[in-house]
């Protein structure tokens, strides 16, 4: 037996060698395609009504829905929903809002962009992006473009604004990180070059017939310009990733936020005569006159944070700037520097959705 073995083992050590290379390469290529080949954005959550356009169809999403790349996605007032995808990255969409989603089906290296057309989103990346991934926000007059970050994206149509007419108005506020921005003109055209907005801070950028520039950028926010739904949802994005503000600053913002609007809807009732009766605030809400305001950049930009008693943000929101914050070359190690280019443009808002959507209705191509 032991001679027969001692013939043989050079083809007996052949034979293993033989089988590690084919498990190895087999690991290989598993590894490269992504062991999780199939990407699948998911409806994770949903509080009200929302729909899902798909071609001339539209049906009511529902929880657990999968979407399709070039699905629409349109929220009711006071409805919102969640979209999961890739373990661990995530979309809240807010009340009324119309977005457009397109993404490639491989997840390790592909492309998801969302394409606000109308309303608001939070974008949450907890881990940052490979090499061969990219993820982006667009809008008619802007682009944003990320590697891992929470971020906040708002697009409007104003019939006037200081002067102008048919305005876009893009605002980011971003809670983590760094984000790139690309401001678009009119004429769908690069505006400047990618400007950089770090965490804590938010830009503001205005698009009509000849005007194209920045409102505000790298600008503090006071948290009391959100909702408190929206900053809800920024307390449990924060249980599962970090982010620059402190769960102290979100859960009193939050708490004074809701007994704001808790005050307002009890007064508006009261003058319409709906209703005289008085609206308990939970013993948790509290109306401590705690200011909540964030870290400015430097100490020159400092401006007075204004009270709890108005929804009013640090900045003074149609008065323009001169200031042109920071260029993504004067921040060294950043990742988010990357912007897209004419090709990559999304078709105006009015153009795609309305308050309804019928059959026949043509949703845009997918970027490319």
């Amino acid at each position: 037996m032991l001679k027969i073995l001692s013939e043989n083992l050079r083809l007996i050590l052949i034979g293993v060698i033989a089988i590690l290379m084919v498990v190895a390469g087999a690991i290989v290529l598993s590894l490269y395609f992504g062991g999780d080949v199939s990407r699948k954005l998911t409806v994770s959550e949903i509080s009200g009504t929302a729909y899902i356009t798909r071609g001339s169809k539209r049906v009511t999403a529902s929880k657990k829905a999968v979407l399709q790349s070039g699905d629409t996605v349109t929220t009711d007032e006071n409805s919102s929903l969640r979209i999961s995808f890739d373990n661990g990255k995530y979309i809240w969409v807010e009340p009324s809002t119309s977005v457009y989603i397109y993404y490639t089906d491989i997840a390790s290296k592909g492309d998801v962009s969302v394409n606000l057309t109308r309303g608001s989103v939070i974008c949450q990346l907890n881990n940052e992006l490979n090499k061969k991934e990219t993820f982006s926000l667009k809008t008619p007059n802007s682009s944003v473009s990320v590697k891992g970050t929470v971020f906040r994206t708002e697009f409007d149509y104003e019939q006037e604004y200081m002067g102008y007419t048919n305005v876009m108005i893009t605002e980011v506020q971003n809670f983590d990180g760094t984000v790139s921005l690309q401001l678009y003109d009119a004429e769908k055209q690069a505006a400047e070059l990618p400007m950089v907005l770090i965490e804590r801070t938010s830009a503001q950028m205005i698009t009509a017939d000849g005007l194209c520039k920045y409102g505000y950028l790298n600008y503090s926010f006071d948290l009391l310009s959100l909702s408190d739904l929206t900053l809800g949802e920024l307390i449990k994005t924060r249980t599962e990733t970090e982010l620059a503000f402190s769960a102290d600053e979100l859960n009193s913002a939050y708490k004074t936020a809701r007994n704001l609007r808790l005050e307002q809807e009890t007064s508006s009732e009261t003058v319409t005569g709906e209703t005289e009766a008085e609206t308990t605030v939970p013993s948790t809400v509290t109306t401590t006159e705690t200011k909540v305001t964030t870290v400015p950049p430097t100490e020159t930009e400092t401006e007075e944070p204004t009270s709890y008693g108005t929804l009013s943000t640090t900045q003074q929101t149609y008065e323009y700037t001169t200031y042109s914050g920071i260029k993504w070359w004067e921040i060294t190690g950043n990742s988010n520097t990357g912007t897209d280019g004419y090709e990559d443009w999304f078709p105006e808002a009015n153009t795609v959705f309305g308050e309804e959507t019928s059959a026949g209705t043509t949703v845009p191509d997918a970027v490319n």
